[in-house]
């Protein structure tokens, strides 16, 4: 049987021929994009283009490996190819020698490579440490330590700060500010002035909350009803009023009093036969009081905000210089200090002219989901004139045709992510789908059964033509562009099942609602497999399905322990993959409480809650016994070591006194991986029916426990 071609085979075909074109793809979902990708990099191989000149630019990690492992794969089929030319098999097989060198991976790992290339045009010293994830954050928390330190210090300072305090703002959003602009700080240098005023004196914006609260007063002789509730909710907005008149110029106070005004609301108060026919005019006027107090308080905050910014602006640019100068660069500093030396008005053009010959051809991958400084990296390695390409706006450096291929959609992005810009995409759209005639659009989908696909256009189609609230300063909307499924619809099964569909009774609370979720979720699971619905096998065909081919997509991670219970109930084996949940499970809760035991004896608190769990494995019969019968102590760091033999209580005594004492020349992560394993803690995961979450979790706390020692050598009671 003859499978006919999709129907976008003609830009299937562009992609993989057209290489002196510059080509902007647009890939919808499950279009198979990193094979049209894969098919043109073998076929620039094939036209005489070095794997070592191309460059491939994927979104993570683990896309980069895949994509270096397909491409290899590709370039070995052709090379074996029995009609394969020999001139064209010797170059697949030089490529195939290239390509452990080849430039296919991440950004950050292709900026690292522009930087390692040209480290003294980077101004960068010989040796240069690229931070992980865990140092990366140890490194932040010890500056932000010594910038709070002098932020607090600073007398220019004291004003903003109080007002801050009382106005009640958490103390851990100036560490959330300050990480922001840590990990943006060439955006602090763009767009954060070095000075900032003063935030404004608060009683000088008084007399305006004073004059709406004053036309709310004159309406009270409206009402006719003494003990009317909307009566008394203006009562004590007037005397809020009084108090402001009252309180002193003390900026402290007065913002005090305005963050925690009387309630400002009062639509459902009142009758409305006491108000002589003027309830509406009351209850907006109490509105506009409302607009008032808050358009006052948010003025003098976000003159906080500015002036506390400008002086976090000098500490954020000096952290970054450091970081430089030492050579340990975080992730952002590789995408920043690739571009600065792109963009340098002395050493860019050499570095670009060499760039460019060195990476002949730019690929780009889920361009989407990638910070906007790829594309400026990407148009002034790609350019017509490295002499030229140093203008501060990408749009306006031109591009030598064939150079440059990106792909994307942008319909599968979570935007903000690493800074994606829906708008740079739509810019980067207009700007080469143009030079190419037009985008290049993939819309044949081999991953999704056609019903769903076709509830999916008709949805999405209809969101996305939606005309925005508000008018918006740049694009932000890409237009829908309809998938062509190639999968047909499955013999037994829906292709589309509501869960839940039968309401749950009004006014339920959040936990029953939950749990009547997760009854639901997991009645569908043991349906779809009693029912048989089928799922595709490859190209072969259907059949049943497994568990294997069952995912449950939860938006909170406060339904997993619901959902957990729900399955376990039903029998339904399953493996949580949230690692935001490891600190929390029981597993790593015990083996931490064992830890934090051995690491001070003088918390007997800990040391009984280490011993009741089942790493220990004291009940409460052996505690009564060991401390009421036998009139024994909790403490194990006596002159006398407990003795193992008398009891499951002292032998665990004497297991958390030998760690207490290892705590010195082992780290962290030597002793938590000293208790796994004496403690048999990968062993009791088969207690929990899930070993392998068991044993993930463990591995993954040792292992960051084993990053964490070697960024800071730190001693135990610092890690924990």
């Amino acid at each position: 049987m003859t499978i006919p071609p999709p129907p976008d085979e003609a830009a299937r075909t562009t992609i993989a021929t057209a290489l002196d074109r510059t080509l902007f793809v647009e890939a919808g979902a499950g279009s198979g994009k990193t094979t049209a990708l894969v098919r043109r990099v073998v076929a620039l191989v094939e036209s005489g283009v070095e794997l070592r000149n191309i460059a491939a630019i994927t979104f993570t990690e683990k896309a980069g490996a895949e994509l270096r492992d397909r491409v290899r794969h590709e370039l070995q089929d052709h090379a074996a190819h029995p009609d394969a030319p020999a001139e064209t098999a010797r170059l697949y097989g030089a490529a195939i020698g290239q390509i452990d060198g080849a430039a296919i991976g991440t950004l950050h790992s292709f900026a690292q490579r522009i930087l390692s290339e040209h480290p003294v045009e980077a101004q960068l010293p010989p040796r240069v440490e690229v931070l992980d994830e865990v140092t990366s954050g140890i490194a932040f928390d010890r500056r932000w330590s010594r910038v709070l330190d002098l932020l607090l210090e600073d007398p220019a300072l004291e004003r903003t700060i109080l007002l801050l305090n009382a106005a009640k703002v958490d103390p851990r959003k100036l560490r959330s500010l300050a990480l922001a602009f840590d990990g943006s700080w060439d955006l602090v240098e763009d767009r954060v002035p070095v000075e900032a005023p003063e935030p404004p004196a608060v009683a000088e914006a008084l007399p305006k909350i004073l004059a709406e609260i004053e036309t709310l007063a004159a309406l009270t002789s409206r009402c006719t009803e003494p003990t009317d509730k909307l009566l008394g909710r203006i009562t004590d907005i007037v005397t809020f009023g009084l108090l402001l008149q009252q309180a002193s110029d003390d900026d402290l106070d007065l913002l005090e009093m305005l963050t925690e005004p009387p309630r400002l609301t009062a639509s459902n108060l009142g009758k409305a036969g006491a108000w002589d026919g003027c309830k509406p005019t009351v209850i907006a006027q109490i509105d506009v009081v409302a607009d008032a107090v808050a358009a006052v308080k948010g003025t003098v905050l976000q003159a906080c905000a500015r002036h506390l910014a400008s002086a976090m602006r000098l500490h954020t640019l000096q952290g970054a210089r450091e970081r430089r100068a030492a050579g340990q660069l975080e992730f952002h500093d590789l995408l920043v200090l690739a571009r600065q030396v792109l963009r340098d008005p002395t050493h860019g053009p050499i570095v670009r002219a060499a760039l460019r010959d060195r990476y002949q051809r730019l690929l780009l991958d889920e361009f989407q989901d990638t910070d906007p400084i790829q594309i400026e990296l990407a148009v002034r390695i790609a350019c017509a004139d490295p002499a030229t390409a140093d203008d501060d706006d990408w749009a306006d450096i031109v591009v030598e045709p064939g150079r440059l291929f990106i792909v994307g959609d942008p319909k599968q992005s979570i935007y903000r992510f690493r800074r994606a810009d829906i708008s740079t995409f739509i810019e980067a759209k207009q700007r080469f789908g143009a030079e190419a005639g037009e985008a290049v659009t993939l819309s044949a989908n081999f991953r999704t059964v056609g019903p769903i696909i076709d509830w999916v256009n008709v949805t999405f189609a209809a969101l996305m033509a939606e005309a925005p609230d508000v008018d918006v300063p740049h694009p932000s909307q890409p237009e829908y562009v309809p998938l062509d499924a190639q999968r047909g619809e499955p013999a037994r099964g829906p292709s589309v099942a509501v869960v839940g569909s039968v309401p749950h009774p009004p006014k339920t609370k959040a936990s029953p609602l939950r749990a009547a979720e997760a009854q639901d979720i997991a009645h569908a699971i043991t349906r779809a497999l009693a029912e048989e619905w089928q799922v595709r096998e490859g190209e072969d065909g259907w059949r049943p399905p497994t568990l294997g081919d069952i995912t449950i997509l939860v938006p909170a991670r406060t339904s997993l322990p619901f959902l957990e219970e729900a399955l376990g109930a039903a029998g339904i084996p399953f493996r949580a993959e949230s690692s935001s949940l490891v600190y929390a499970s029981r597993a790593v809760r015990d083996l931490l409480m064992v830890l934090r035991a051995a690491d001070d004896p003088t918390d007997h608190l800990r040391i009984v809650s280490a011993l009741r769990t089942p790493l220990l494995g004291c009940g409460d019969d052996d505690l009564f016994r060991h401390k009421v019968e036998a009139k024994g102590s909790w403490s194990y760091n006596t002159p006398e070591p407990p003795d193992p033999a008398a009891g499951p209580v002292t032998a665990a005594l004497a297991f958390l006194r030998e760690i207490h004492q290892a705590r010195h020349w082992q780290s962290p992560a030597e002793l938590l991986d000293r208790i796994a394993r004496d403690r048999r803690a990968l062993e009791l995961g088969f207690a929990e029916s899930r070993p392998r979450d068991v044993w993930r979790r463990l591995r993954f706390v040792i292992d960051q426990a084993r990053a964490w020692s070697e960024a800071t050598g730190g001693s135990l009671r610092s890690y924990l």
